[in-house]
C-alpha cells in the first residue's frame, strides 16, 4: 500500500483512522440511545458524526487504500450528510463528495442524494452545476458564479477556456493547483495541520480531478502535481 499523501507516516495514518473509527462507533451508540429514548437529535450532533466519516474517507485515500474500499464508507457518509447539510458550513465537503462520486462512477441514486440536497436548498454554484449536468441532463442549470469565491473563482476561468482551447484550460487548472488552491483554504481548520503531527487527513483538490473527467481534459501535465488525485481520475480506465 503506497501512500498518496506523504506528509504523515503510515503509523500516524493508521492511528488516526483507528481514532476516527472509535469516535464513529461512540457517536452511533449515542444516537441509537437518543432514538430509543425518543429524544430529538440535533443536526449539530449529526455534524460531528459526518465530520468523522468524511475525514475517514480522505484519510483512507491519503494512506493509499484501494479506491473500491472507500465506497461503503462513502454511502454511510451520505446518509449522515443528509441530516446535517447546510450550504453555508459544508460547501467544501459537498464539493469533495460530489467530485469523488463523479470520479469513481458511483451509481445515479447515490449522486442523486447529493443533487437533491443542493437543489432543495436552492444553491447556485457553477462547479456543482457542471458536475451535476454531467450526470443528470434534467439538472440543466449552469450558474455563472461560485458559492465560495476564494479559491474557486479560478474554476470559472477553466470552464471558460474549455470553449476556446482545452490545452489552455488544463494549464489554468495547473496554475490553480500550484498557486491558488491550498493558499485559498488558509481559513480552514485543516490548513497546515501536517506541521503539528497530531492530525492530518490529507490535502486534495478533488474538484480538479472531477472537472478533468467531466470536461474531457488531458491531465498528463497534472500527474504528480500536489493536491491532484490522479489515480482517482483514472479509476475507470483501470476497470476496463
Amino acid at each position: 500500500m503506497e501512500q498518496r499523501d506523504k506528509l504523515f507516516t503510515e503509523e500516524q495514518y493508521i492511528k488516526q483512522l483507528t481514532q476516527y473509527t472509535a469516535r464513529i462507533e461512540k457517536l452511533n451508540c449515542m444516537i441509537e440511545q437518543l432514538e430509543k429514548d425518543g429524544d430529538e437529535i440535533s443536526p449539530d450532533f449529526y455534524g460531528r458524526l459526518f465530520d468523522c466519516r468524511v475525514n475517514t474517507i480522505v484519510t483512507m485515500y491519503s494512506m493509499g487504500k484501494d479506491l473500491e474500499s472507500i465506497k461503503s464508507d462513502f454511502i454511510l457518509t451520505i446518509k449522515v450528510f443528509e441530516k446535517c447539510w447546510t450550504p453555508y458550513g459544508y460547501y467544501v465537503h459537498m464539493l469533495w463528495l460530489l467530485s469523488i462520486a463523479i470520479m469513481l462512477d458511483y451509481e445515479d441514486d447515490i449522486v442523486q442524494k447529493l443533487c437533491d440536497m443542493i437543489e432543495n436548498n436552492g444553491v447556485k454554484d457553477h462547479i456543482y452545476d457542471i458536475l451535476l449536468n454531467y450526470r443528470f441532463s434534467s439538472h440543466n442549470e449552469i450558474s455563472k458564479c461560485v458559492f465560495d469565491d476564494i479559491p474557486y473563482h479560478a474554476i470559472l476561468d477553466v470552464t471558460n477556456l474549455v470553449q476556446q482551447d482545452k490545452i489552455l484550460a488544463v494549464q489554468r487548472l495547473k496554475k490553480y493547483l500550484a498557486k491558488e488552491w491550498y493558499r485559498g483554504h488558509s481559513d480552514c481548520a485543516w490548513y497546515n495541520d501536517h506541521k503539528y503531527g497530531i492530525i492530518h487527513d490529507g490535502y486534495w483538490s478533488f474538484e480538479s480531478g472531477a472537472l478533468v473527467k467531466v470536461l474531457g481534459l488531458d491531465d498528463s501535465i497534472l500527474k504528480g502535481q500536489p493536491y491532484y488525485p490522479y489515480d482517482m481520475v483514472h479509476w475507470a480506465d483501470n476497470q476496463k
